[in-house]
């Protein structure tokens, strides 16, 4: 099984309808992909319409877990930005720092399944594989 950190609110959006990711790279994993919460916010999640429209009318700042494996999807196709994947695929994105970032790549997840209790763990960048301990304790709650 390998992990992705992405920044909440990102993160808790996967667990509520937001089916797409955006990456800058191609990854040839398939299978099993736990989602963890990194330690950082997004700001450009913060204002998203999509999350706005997701949370409904509750505030998210403050009060999604951070630091912690979220739970389970299946990473189903990576594929390059075509215009499609919409509305959670995108085409550009300006990262942290006002970098813009045009090579974008779509990570196609399905079957996302929380966790009753987030597991607190450390992430990486890219795509990384957890420790051994995690690994098993996600199998036995996610059926992964």
């Amino acid at each position: 099984m390998k992990a992705l950190t992405v920044q909440q609110p990102w993160a808790w959006a996967i667990f509520h309808g937001k089916d797409i990711e955006n990456r800058t790279q191609l990854w040839s994993y398939r299978g099993p992909l736990a989602i963890h919460a990194g330690a950082r916010w997004s700001e450009r999640g913060d204002r998203s319409p999509l999350i706005h429209a997701a949370a409904g009318r509750r505030s998210l700042v403050g009060a999604l877990t951070m630091g912690a494996i979220l739970g389970v999807v299946d990473l189903v196709d990576v594929h390059p930005d075509a215009g499609c994947c919409k509305p959670w695929g995108e085409s550009a994105y300006v990262e942290h720092g006002g970098r813009e970032r045009r090579r974008i790549t779509h990570l196609i997840l399905e079957n996302p399944r929380p966790l009753a209790e987030p597991i607190p763990c450390k992430g990486a960048l890219g795509l990384w594989t957890p420790p051994a301990d995690i690994v098993e304790q996600l199998q036995a709650v996610t059926n992964a």
